[in-house]
């Protein structure tokens, strides 16, 4: 059995080279907003969430990277995961993946609820009840900010439509 050595050691490093790949992913999220048709009418166009979150990853990212550039000191050794914290980031991504494949069919709202209670609860390890309370709230509030308010083009899923 092989041991792979991790090259990435410290926080420092770590967070360094997180922050320019999360500053690159602005820049793509940027260059990719461009080719986002404008037909229709709508309040807002709709390159408009994309920029925001383009520039605010670019901008986060560039922040990181230069913040954790310019720290002297002691730099901390990072405890890398066990079993169950690669469990926990595994069932994590799954989750999301499900919103992501079902944010088209079941729409925005009950998508956000279903996601939220999910991860609420195998994160915070919450009761089903407190889960289901909170997933309840963002879905409404994912309704009424993104798709009343805004007047942005989310799938409002079958329940609405």
């Amino acid at each position: 059995m092989y041991i792979v050595e991790v090259a990435v050691k410290t926080q420092r490093v770590a967070d360094v080279a997180v922050g320019c790949l999360v500053a690159l992913l602005g820049v793509f999220v940027l260059i990719s907003s461009t080719s986002i048709s404008l037909a229709g009418v709508h309040r807002l166009s709709p390159r408009t969430f994309p920029y925001v979150v383009g520039i605010l990853l670019a901008v986060c990212g560039v922040g990181l990277a230069l913040k954790s550039w310019s720290v002297r000191g002691k730099d901390f050794a990072i405890a890398w995961p066990d079993a169950e914290g690669v469990r926990t980031i595994v069932v994590s991504l799954a989750i999301l993946a499900g919103y992501i494949a079902l944010l088209n069919w079941l729409g925005l709202p009950l998508a956000t609820f279903l996601y939220v209670t999910l991860a609420t609860w195998h994160l915070n390890r919450a009761k089903w009840g407190a889960a289901t309370v909170i997933g309840l709230i963002a879905g409404v509030i994912s309704y009424v900010v993104f798709i009343q308010l805004l007047g942005l083009s989310f799938p409002a899923g079958f329940l609405l439509e």
